[in-house]
């Protein structure tokens, strides 16, 4: 099968899954991909909300690193809100002008039409089932010399994947080694300003 990325054909990782020796994604045969109104079920059993401090705790690894590269009075959207959004509140409480979206929640297809000089996205990269569309939309959002912070358990050679828990959720379908993560910022014009190597990087658009 070839990469859902790069389109180079990728070997046999797992039952059900592949990885691509060119870009280093992970990936489940799209077979296995749950429609929309499975996604939407699953979804709406997160509860996770701007009342739920353990949330707030979780997103905050991601605004955190983000605090050192804002502009003043930045404008923002947050990809893939969920039901509850709280990581815009966040990023106000920082000084932003935030919208949210998110295709089955909050399908505001205004926030689509224009750029910010803040995009973030948190646990969302690993639910791309088309990612050449997805990331290509992702970046065209942000504007030049703007700011796209991803937040996604990144695997590597260290990680077990059939005993790996992060894959157990049906809706996580593409996984990123950090060698993904370079070819994304080469094909989508971004350069990778931070990287925890763990599930935190923040990339600028060139």
């Amino acid at each position: 099968m070839n990469c859902l990325l790069c389109h180079t054909p990728s070997s046999l990782k797992a039952s059900g899954a592949f990885e691509c020796s060119h870009c280093g994604l992970v990936f489940k045969n799209p077979l296995l991909h749950w429609n929309a109104t499975q996604d939407f079920e699953r979804y709406s059993t997160h509860n996770n909300n701007e009342q739920d401090q353990g949330y707030i705790d979780f997103l905050n690894c991601l605004v955190d690193p983000l605090v050192d590269f804002l502009p003043e009075n930045f404008e923002a959207l947050d990809f893939g809100c969920g039901p509850g959004p709280t990581l815009s509140l966040l990023l106000k409480e920082k000084g932003g002008v935030v919208e949210n979206y998110d295709p089955l929640f909050f399908p505001n297809l205004e926030a689509l039409k224009r750029t910010y000089e803040v995009v973030t996205s948190s646990e969302v990269v690993e639910h791309f089932k088309t990612p050449v569309e997805d990331w290509e939309l992702l970046a065209s959002l942000v504007k030049p010399n703007g700011l796209l912070a991803v937040k996604t358990l990144l695997i590597s050679d260290k990680i077990d994947y059939k005993s790996w828990w992060y894959k157990n959720d049906p809706t996580h379908v593409v996984f990123y080694r950090e060698e993904t993560l370079v070819y994304l910022a080469n094909r989508f014009h971004l350069e990778i300003i931070f990287n925890d190597n763990k599930s935190v990087i923040i990339f600028r658009k060139k």
